[in-house]
């Protein structure tokens, strides 16, 4: 009865453009309705997931400069025939970069890792939207991007969305003119339907579709880019920009109640979290009601454990990561037995807890907001790609170069500013996440798929991912257990209230709706601190019907996206 009643009024409360999209080809899923119809577009003129993806993503730069954009990085997941793989576009940090660099008389400056010239790393989106096209896309470069150059030349509305983004950062935007003579109007925040139009944008775009990467990363945009870090003392030049690499990874596979799983591996500590959380919930049992006190309590008791791991991840070409160790299924079997009935004070959990590896204590390290977007896209011959690209921080650190219309990303904040010294975000990072030239920060995007099997040659049944920082691996992971153990559909598997926590604060958040009086009770007698928060996250998914092949496509009712169908 309980779920029920949560899930009707959820229903209830839900806009139009949450409801599932249904179809038996493609399906595309994004976070604005722009790009989600850029995407279909792509089906419809012959494309497959792979070029869907590439322009949506494309799209999301033009229309999502508070979220996403060519200045900014990334990951995809790709299911491409039987190829499974995983693309690292994350930004890197210049190599004029240092360890000490957000320190200043030997006190931390966050503020320069949030916003302003030092905050940039080298944006890798770019070469990671054409890396995909180039090796799986079927349309031609020019046709894929033509969305975007449309959008970006002629404009599209202020939504919001857009508009409540602009005013918590007004004060950065306002400050840079360049970015106060493209996102603002008169200095202040545009009015609901004002166009935002971006010229140089759209030409710098047209470079890309003319030359490939070599239209952003060498030539006329890399002169433009370097100058203007220049003028503004900032730290990448054109070397820099000429040896960003992507880097191609194994995904991190792991499974859940007989489906397998692929995810995000280093430098994400997203996939880590999502497997090792899921590894526990699998040792309940399946027929558990909905939000039963014991799961609830087992899900935040595994939470604690999964983030504090957070504190040994890094870039894995500077770092050891013991990642098989952490996501073993036998762990999960020796954490069951460290978890008593009363809730573990999270000051009393470390770092790899039940395995043989020696960590000292340490605060893990997590980054990021609501910042950051997620698409979805399959094709007709199943397909796949979970894309999550990011700027850092709402529009990113706040600076538009001159001439080229590319929004800088502050992805440096994703760093330790140094050890023992908290990032933008409160949060406080280890030696394993310091500043290094060439290093990409830890991130915490986990684009994931769930298979319709128990090995990853299974067709791929749930695309998910999402938004949030450091509650992404906690919306991918109850988006998972809400399909696979209680039959969510895909809109209510990312619709329901969210749980979330992240090791320290010692916190247990939840959405309106999430939890019911007498569960709060109850948890709080087992010694859990819970506290009510406004909701968050911004999830797209698409679920494929195993039985049928019929596709569902959703995106979060937070948000705006939608889901196109072929």
């Amino acid at each position: 009865m309980r779920l029920l009643v949560t899930l009707l009024c959820l229903i209830l409360a839900l806009p139009a453009a949450a409801l599932p999209t249904h179809g038996t080809k493609g399906m595309v899923s994004t976070a604005h309705p722009a790009a989600s119809e850029a995407g279909a577009a792509m089906l419809r003129q012959g494309g497959n997931a792979v070029d869907a993806a590439v322009a949506a993503a494309f799209v999301l730069a033009v229309v999502e400069p508070y979220s996403s954009g060519i200045g900014g990085g990334g990951f995809a997941l790709v299911r491409f025939g039987r190829e499974l793989t995983f693309l690292d576009f994350r930004e890197t940090a210049p190599a004029r970069a240092t360890r000490d660099m957000f320190l200043r008389d030997g006190a931390p400056a966050p503020e320069l890792s949030r916003d302003g010239p030092l905050a940039v790393a080298v944006p890798g989106a770019v070469k990671g939207y054409l890396a995909l096209h180039e090796r799986w896309g079927r349309l031609p470069r020019a046709q894929v991007l033509a969305p975007a150059i449309r959008l970006a030349a002629e404009g599209f509305p202020v939504s919001e969305r857009f508009r409540s983004y602009a005013k918590w950062r007004l004060d950065v935007l306002a400050a840079d003119p360049e970015a106060a003579r493209i996102f603002l109007v008169d200095g202040d925040v545009p009015p609901l339907g004002h166009r935002i139009v971006q010229k140089d944008l759209a030409a710098t775009l047209r470079a890309i579709a003319a030359r490939g990467a070599k239209g952003f990363y060498e030539g006329e945009v890399a002169k433009k880019l370097a100058a203007d870090m220049k003028a503004r003392g900032g730290l990448i030049t054109e070397a820099d920009l000429r040896a960003y690499e992507v880097v191609e990874r194994e995904p991190l596979v792991g499974s859940y109640r007989g489906h397998a799983i692929a995810t995000a591996p280093p430098p994400s500590a997203g996939g880590q979290v999502v497997l090792t959380v899921l590894n526990l919930l699998e040792t309940l049992p399946a027929n558990l009601p909905w939000r039963d006190t014991e799961a609830l309590h087992l899900y935040v008791e595994a939470l604690k454990f999964a983030y504090a791991d957070r504190a040994l991840v890094g870039d894995p070409a500077f770092v050891e990561v013991p990642l098989q160790a952490l996501v073993a299924k036998d762990r999960a079997e020796r954490l069951r037995a460290l978890i008593g009935n009363r809730a573990t004070p999270a000051a009393a959990i470390h770092p790899a807890m039940g395995t043989d590896i020696e960590a000292p204590p340490g605060r893990a390290p997590v980054a990021g907001g609501d910042d950051t977007t997620h698409l979805s896209t399959l094709d007709a011959d199943g397909n796949a790609v979970a894309m999550t690209t990011t700027v850092n921080y709402g529009f990113g650190a706040g600076i538009v170069a001159k001439g080229t219309g590319v929004l800088w990303n502050d992805e440096m904040d994703d760093f330790a500013i140094a050890p023992g010294v908290p990032n933008v975000y409160g949060v406080v990072g280890t030696e394993a996440n310091a500043v290094a030239p060439g290093k990409r920060p830890v991130s915490s995007m986990s684009p994931t798929f769930v298979f319709a099997g128990p090995d990853t040659d299974a067709p791929v049944q749930l695309v998910v991912g999402s938004p949030g920082g450091s509650t992404i691996p906690t919306t991918v992971i109850q988006a998972i257990h809400n399909h696979v153990v209680f039959g969510a559909d895909v809109e209510k598997a990312i619709a329901l209230p969210r749980i979330h926590h992240q090791h320290l604060p010692d916190v247990t958040r939840y959405e309106p709706l999430g939890l019911d009086e007498a569960t709060v009770r109850l948890l709080r007698l087992r010694g859990h601190v819970l506290e009510e928060r406004e909701p968050w996250g911004n999830a797209t998914a698409i679920a494929v019907d195993p039985a049928t092949g019929v596709r569902s496509g959703a995106a979060d009712p937070r948000g705006i996206g939608t889901a196109v169908a072929q």
